[in-house]
């Protein structure tokens, strides 16, 4: 008798084990359909993402070090009573001359009627503000184009301030243009074209505009003294700046000595003959 009660007993445990291995099937092919509804998901979250097209620039002709950081951000700035508040952002480091073309990315669903909304930039160096925007620019209103353009003001600083971080132009990879050959005040080349030229520091190379045809050439600067490599050019014809051209394009073989005071460049020849005198440009 006891014996039969003892298969009764494990008759029952074997079949409550199966209802409950059942049961646990049943919920792992549920998890299972759960998760297969995760690329929808994920494909609508996508599909939210968009993006703005964005060019900062500024008219400051000095150059940046090499530590600035370019900040653009998207913020909703509805709540007059409170901070604004940052839909995306995105840095921008190693960021060279303008202009700086940024794409930002932005969640779409984010972006509500009746809220009003605004692109701004800033560069910091070293965690201090050295330019910003200070036009509000909303992105999302009717006629607005892309890429959508936002320029930058330098902030002000006290006059201490200001003569501590007051620096020449660099001397390479700036754009030069050409005001004066000698003592004479510079002209516009062919096309009303800037006559200027760059001593790139990569390979120490110079390219410029001659006022007729593109040049090129070699240099070696060291401590303010120049020595000038062969120059080439193009060959084309012109009505008009061939005469300054030849002169300036002979004046560039005898640069011999330069000096930087702000955004103005002037060389001399060996004999210290003042050659020709430029101003600093955005590098092209």
């Amino acid at each position: 008798m006891q014996f039969q009660i003892n298969k009764l007993a494990l008759a029952s445990s074997i079949l409550i084990s199966a209802f409950a291995l059942q049961a646990c099937n049943h919920e792992s092919t549920s998890s299972n359909l759960d998760t297969s509804a995760s690329p929808e998901l994920a494909a609508t979250e996508i599909a939210a993402m968009k993006s703005l097209d964005v060019n900062v620039i500024y008219l400051d002709r000095r150059m940046l070090p090499a530590n600035a950081v370019l900040e653009v951000t998207l913020e909703d700035i509805s709540r007059a009573d409170a901070a604004a508040d940052v839909i995306s952002a995105y840095s921008l480091t190693d960021i060279g001359t303008p202009p700086y073309a940024v794409s930002i990315e932005y969640d779409a669903s984010k972006i509500l009627d009746r809220h009003r909304y605004s692109l701004r930039a800033t560069i910091k160096v070293a965690d201090s503000l050295v330019f910003t925007s200070t036009t509000n620019i909303d992105p999302f209103v009717e006629g607005v184009n892309q890429p959508i353009e936002i320029k930058l003001d330098r902030v002000s600083r006290s006059k201490s301030t200001q003569s501590e971080n007051t620096a020449n132009a660099e001397f390479t990879n700036t754009y030069w243009k050409l005001m004066s050959l000698a003592d004479k005040p510079a002209k516009l080349g062919a096309g009303d074209k800037e006559v200027f030229i760059q001593f790139v520091a990569d390979k120490n190379l110079i390219k410029g505009f001659s006022g007729c045809n593109n040049f090129s050439g070699s240099f070696e600067a060291n401590q303010g003294k120049l020595t000038m490599g062969p120059v080439a050019g193009t060959r084309k014809m012109c009505m008009e700046g061939m005469e300054q051209e030849l002169a300036f394009l002979k004046s560039i073989g005898e640069f011999a000595s330069y000096s930087i005071n702000g955004e103005s460049l002037t060389v001399k020849s060996n004999k210290g003959e003042l050659l020709a005198t430029f101003e600093s440009r955005y590098m092209n």
